[in-house]
């Protein structure tokens, strides 16, 4: 993963945390490990994602999330 995606996917991570009031460890363990949202969607999804406002990338998150059962 190249320096750019690692500061989208941090960004994703703490705009995620942000909004749904938790701790961004919390959220990371669930991008990452209970959901494997991180490898099978951020970062394959970089490219149109990242040129997207933060509203519309969390609002995006939450329906993958949903989709995979996690909230």
């Amino acid at each position: 993963m190249d320096e750019k995606t690692l500061e989208f996917v941090i960004f994703c991570i703490d705009a995620l945390a942000e909004y749904l009031n938790k701790d961004t460890k919390e959220i990371y363990i669930l991008l990452k490990e209970k959901t494997n949202i991180i490898d099978d969607y951020i970062i394959p999804c970089y490219e149109p994602l990242h040129t997207q406002g933060k509203k519309y990338i969390v609002d995006d998150l939450i329906d993958v999330l949903k989709e995979r059962g996690a909230i």
